[in-house]
């Protein structure tokens, strides 16, 4: 997953993360507030996942001796 494609997830989370507690607001009601949870935690998951050692880098540009 490219970082543009990741920070545009991570945007639509917190946005859905803010249309519930909107949702909860509007509706006077709390269950809204239970599924809020939801896109907040996968937030984290997404960072932590680019920073995964198995995930395909891209090669570090090579440094010539006596350059």
């Amino acid at each position: 997953m490219s970082e543009r494609r990741r920070f545009a997830a991570m945007v639509v989370l917190f946005l859905v993360g803010f249309g519930l507690i909107g949702l909860a607001s509007a509706v006077d009601s709390s269950w809204p507030l239970f599924v809020t949870v939801i896109p907040y935690s996968i937030i984290p998951w997404l960072v932590v996942h680019a920073d995964d050692p198995t995930a395909p880098r891209s090669p570090l540009p090579s440094i010539s001796p006596g350059a």
